[in-house]
């Protein structure tokens, strides 16, 4: 009867034991799950406040708008004036001809000490009356054949419309009915400065726009070397079409008599 007695309390201990276990292998597994739906639900959480923020970036930046004041800045401007003497990369342009066609001031020179004549590069050799004594009457580099072909690329593209292919002011939209644009071969332009030709295609003139943002500097110079070429051109058709046709030869008289 012992024996027996000892057997059910230990059979009943186990159990216990067995129980507790199972009990506490629940709980564990239970920690499991709890702590893997929290990490999901983290995970959620994380990208949902990171889109937000996201957005909030992109749609509302903290930035001063162009032209607006702002009470941040003790002089109530939100752009910042540059430090002295900074120059922005590419706008140092010191070469005075190049970037504008016009002559160079000389310090302490003054408009009535400009010379009122000046040799015409490209035109009729002599001394004449100059329209345009600021502008230059020499090309600021030296021009090549290259040069001319670029110069004859760009015309074409930007100037034929109105000037015409030969510069007679003819463009396809002047035939249209556009008003008559200026025309190269006048003494006017054949005797005006390569400067005026540059200021005019950088600052526009009469009807014609400015084209400074469309044709780059070296183009301007281009097109102008490309003008002048046209202009010898035409020079010399007329002076072809204006000089007496040559006198056909006599042919010989033939001598009486004939063969014998």
């Amino acid at each position: 009867m012992r024996s027996k007695l000892m057997m059910l309390k230990c059979e009943k201990a186990v159990s216990r034991k067995d129980a507790k276990t199972q009990r506490k292998n629940a709980h564990q597994r239970y920690a499991l799950r709890l702590c893997a739906f929290a990490g999901k639900l983290l995970l959620v959480l994380i990208a949902l406040v990171g889109a937000i923020g996201c957005r909030r970036d992109m749609q509302d930046q903290p930035k001063m708008k162009p032209l607006r004041g702002s009470t941040f800045f003790s002089d109530g401007l939100s752009s910042r004036q540059p430090i002295e003497g900074t120059v922005p990369r590419g706008h140092l342009r010191e070469n005075t001809e190049l970037f504008t066609g016009k002559k160079a001031k000389t310090p302490g020179a003054t408009a009535a000490e400009t010379p009122a004549t000046q040799q015409i590069s490209g035109s009729q050799s002599g001394t004449q009356g100059n329209d345009f004594p600021d502008d230059v009457d020499t090309f600021p580099f030296p021009i090549t054949k290259e040069t001319v072909l670029r110069g004859r690329e760009r015309y074409n593209v930007f100037c034929s419309v109105c000037h015409g292919m030969t510069g007679n002011g003819d463009g396809m939209i002047v035939r249209r009915g556009f008003r008559r644009a200026a025309s190269f071969n006048d003494d006017r332009l054949r005797n005006a400065p390569v400067g005026h030709f540059f200021d005019a295609i950088t600052n526009g003139w009469g009807a014609m726009p400015a084209y400074a943002p469309q044709i780059p500097v070296q183009d301007r110079w281009a097109i102008i070397a490309y003008i002048r070429a046209l202009q010898t051109s035409q020079e010399n058709l007329a002076a072809a079409s204006a000089s007496p046709a040559p006198s056909a030869s006599q042919s010989p008289t033939p001598a009486a008599g004939g063969h014998q």
